[in-house]
């Protein structure tokens, strides 16, 4: 049985046989917000929730936590995770360069409620790190803030290129074999930094 041979230039169809197409061309309305920005930080809230029903505690690390849309609080991770209940997390490290978003970030440390939603009084540390992101968090991580048991998740929502590669390892490698590593949620859309 030997090979089907592919037409040649003279057999194939012209691509002018084919009538354009009667029906009129499909409008796509535009998106007036960023969709996927807002449903991360909704699936983070979420994720989030779902993470302090099985450890009853933790630490929650934002290594980009000011609002990418400042107009959208509920595109903003940092304010609907703070928001949960349970209010089980107990520690919050969020770092912010640019300064419009460090006051806001503020702000949002500031109306935190004392009481839940059950009117418990809510034991909590929230620290704001203004800066760079790569160099902030080798100082977090050095001060001993997260200790080897502690249940830490890590969002790294970069808007460009400003994650490096070097403090992804970091924070992979930083607990000891035996302990739970911190988890990390990257967005891979973006690029890493490399180093």
């Amino acid at each position: 049985m030997g090979k089907k041979k592919s037409p040649t230039q003279k057999e194939r169809l012209p691509l002018d046989v084919f009538p354009e197409p009667k029906d009129p061309p499909i409008k796509v309305k535009v998106p007036t917000h960023r969709v996927w920005t807002e449903n991360k930080a909704k699936l983070i809230e979420r994720y989030l929730l779902y993470f302090v029903f099985i450890t009853k505690h933790g630490t929650y690390i934002d290594g980009f936590a000011g609002p990418q849309d400042s107009t959208k609080p509920e595109s903003w991770a940092a304010n609907l995770v703070l928001g949960n209940e349970p209010k089980w997390l107990k520690h919050f490290h969020l770092f912010e360069i640019r300064p419009g978003k460090v006051e806001m970030l503020e702000e949002l440390k500031r109306i935190q409620p004392e009481r839940d939603s059950k009117g418990r009084k809510v034991s909590r540390d929230i620290h704001i790190y203004p800066g760079d992101f790569n160099i902030n968090v080798q100082e977090m991580l050095n001060s001993g803030s997260i200790k080897p048991k502690e249940a830490t998740f890590c969002l790294i929502d970069q808007i460009t290129f400003e994650c490096h590669w070097q403090t992804i390892k970091l924070l992979a490698e930083y607990k000891p074999d035996g302990s739970n590593k911190i988890e990390i949620f990257h967005d891979l859309r973006k690029k890493l930094k490399s180093r």
